[in-house]
């Protein structure tokens, strides 16, 4: 099967039944559908390892440095860094693990009262020490604090990975603005930079393969999209124009 086809055909070796579940139209799961889900699940296990071997490196450089640090002062602020980094890293691992579970409906999300204002600064918290956030500032927008039903630890991890993303686009020295308002039926929370995004680029923004860094890295807004709206029930869309520069947004009912 030919990496630009949608057209699976079966082994030549194998001649399907009519009661056998091979695109049967009775419900069952066909051959062809098999297929993709185990190559999607080969990809997404790359992709993960991707992630998580850029984290450990990063973690791992940051401890041969502390190796030669004298100075006890200095070093008890990289320690403390340094366990900023694994956090992040164990915040990958979890990410990708709701990721996994959402793709195969085991995820269940815990509801439970919260804060807009509690959700933007716990994301904001978790990138102060990142490395992509060197050299930017994220800055959280005024507005009311509204009380809002959700899992705040899945919708926290969505923020801070829609954040990353805005983050990357941003050039160093400029800032990345987060927030959250409530319409009449929904609560929006946002993420905003000044960049604009080309009209080829939005077309595939949230395909699994795609990305703006090259290949093989992360499932970036794939991920998003499928944790927003299928774990939590939301809609995840975005607005770029040269006026307003770039808002990515995940939309949430309101939950009583």
């Amino acid at each position: 099967m030919s990496p630009n086809s949608n057209k699976c055909t079966a082994p030549r070796a194998f001649t399907p039944k009519e009661d056998d579940m091979f695109d049967s139209p009775k419900g069952g799961v066909s051959y062809c559908e098999m297929s993709r889900s185990a190559d999607e699940t080969r990809q997404n296990a790359l992709l993960f390892l991707h992630d998580i071997l850029n984290s450990a490196g990063g973690l791992r450089g940051f401890l041969e440095l502390m190796n030669e640090i004298d100075d006890p002062e200095k070093l008890k602020k990289y320690s403390t860094n340094a366990l900023f980094l694994c956090d992040s890293l164990i915040e990958e691992i979890e990410y990708h693990r709701d990721f996994l579970r959402t793709e195969s409906n085991t995820l269940r999300p815990v509801l439970e009262e919260t804060s807009t204002h509690e959700i933007l600064e716990l994301a904001a918290l978790k990138l102060k020490t990142h490395n992509v956030s060197k050299g930017r500032t994220i800055e959280i927008s005024d507005g009311p604090d509204e009380s809002v039903v959700t899992d705040k630890i899945i919708l926290s991890r969505i923020l801070v990975n829609m954040t990353k993303n805005a983050i990357e686009a941003t050039e160093e020295g400029g800032s990345v603005r987060i927030g959250a308002e409530v319409h009449d039926d929904h609560v929006r929370f946002w993420v905003h930079n000044d960049s604009v995004i080309s009209e080829d680029v939005r077309e595939q923004l949230f395909d699994m393969q795609f990305s703006t860094k090259g290949t093989n890295r992360g499932v970036g807004l794939f991920s998003i999209r499928m944790l927003g709206e299928q774990a939590l029930g939301g809609n995840v869309h975005f607005e770029s124009t040269e006026e307003k520069g770039t808002y990515f947004c995940i939309d949430l009912p309101l939950l009583s």
